[in-house]
């Protein structure tokens, strides 16, 4: 059984909101994936897996490198975040995930032409790269952009060429730095592609699994 460590350390939504996530819980639990809420980092390492969802309160530089030790030996940290930089989100993600070459850039990405239901805050993309086969087209709402700095850095999902970012950055979506371990970083312009919503909308249930079980 795939254990994934939930974090509540950080202020983080929580999975066991019914109302957002009994979806996720529920698929998780039929993929043989346990999820547990976690309220402290030095238990993350009993864990395979470490989600921040929309983590409200910054990583200083310890944290940060014991999230690194973490992924050096092998594990998988995720970190997810939303658009506009609201609640400055995306200075929070930062502070963790600049260690690893992935900026968050705190913009608005729409798309006119390929969205959910005429809604450009609701982007569609079947652009993604080093991903199974079956996730061939995600929605993601409301997702900030990313900036990668770092060779080790590839990306996961791309806009369309008909999303636009409101600060003119590439639309890079969701991304992952991979160490030589094995272990490896993802990162994500939004924090809701997994809620109850979102989730059974085209392969999103596909991606939310596949970075569970990483």
């Amino acid at each position: 059984m795939r254990k994934v460590a939930w974090s509540v350390a950080h202020q983080e939504f929580i999975i066991s909101d019914h109302y957002y996530f009994s979806k996720l819980q529920r698929y998780a639990k039929q993929s043989d994936i346990q999820i547990d809420e976690v309220d402290d980092l030095q238990k993350f390492s009993k864990y395979d897996t470490v989600i921040f969802n929309y983590p409200e309160i910054p990583f200083n530089s310890d944290e940060v490198d014991f999230i690194q030790d973490l992924v050096k030996s092998g594990k998988t940290v995720g970190i997810f975040g939303y658009y506009k930089n609201e609640d400055r989100i995306a200075d929070t993600c930062n502070t963790l995930s600049e260690r690893f070459g992935i900026h968050f850039n705190g913009d608005t990405i729409i798309d006119n032409i390929n969205n959910h239901e005429g809604d450009n805050l609701l982007v569609l993309t079947g652009d993604t790269y080093n991903l199974p086969d079956n996730i061939k087209k995600v929605m993601l709402a409301c997702t900030d952009s990313l900036t990668t700095t770092k060779p080790e850095v590839r990306p996961l999902i791309h806009g369309e060429n008909t999303a636009e970012s409101k600060y003119g950055k590439e639309t890079i979506l969701f991304a992952e730095y991979i160490d030589p371990s094995g272990g490896r970083f993802i990162a994500g312009g939004t924090c809701v592609f997994w809620d109850n919503y979102s989730i059974d909308l085209y392969n999103n249930k596909e991606l939310s699994l596949y970075i569970l079980s990483r």
